[in-house]
């Protein structure tokens, strides 16, 4: 089952930052479906790694693109990127911990910040890098 798919609304045009947020929304439907499983306690361990691995690879991408085009929000879409580091890594250390944590409440942010991020911030800087092809 899926709590996000995949849609022309997401595409931004630029073909490997599309295939990334493809993958992202796989990573969250991922991380949705395992929580209906036995020993969701070590899954979550797991899938929140999974989460974080991705975030530093895909923004450390998308930054270095927005860098390429001279992009003028790059500053922005830094800490961006980084308020949303910090609360998977809020997310992880709870986990880690043993604290309660609705794993369904994280699975919604993520799929809420990811639907926000493509179809708004994403957009802005994919029409100034089709303007400077």
């Amino acid at each position: 089952m899926s709590i996000v798919t995949w849609g022309k609304e997401y595409e931004i045009g630029i073909p490997e930052m599309d295939k990334q947020h493809k993958r992202w929304i796989e990573i969250i439907n991922n991380f949705y479906d395992n929580l209906e499983r036995t020993n969701v306690d070590n899954k979550l361990k797991e899938m929140i790694n999974e989460v974080l691995d991705y975030t530093h690879y895909h923004f450390s991408e998308e930054e270095k693109l927005m860098n390429s085009i001279g992009y003028s929000e790059l500053d922005g879409q830094k800490k961006m990127h980084e308020s949303i580091t910090a609360r998977m890594n809020e997310y992880k250390r709870k986990i880690e911990n043993n604290e309660v944590l609705l794993s369904i409440s994280v699975t919604n942010d993520l799929k809420d910040w990811l639907k926000n991020h493509i179809m708004v911030e994403d957009k802005k800087y994919a029409d100034a890098y089709n303007a400077k092809k």
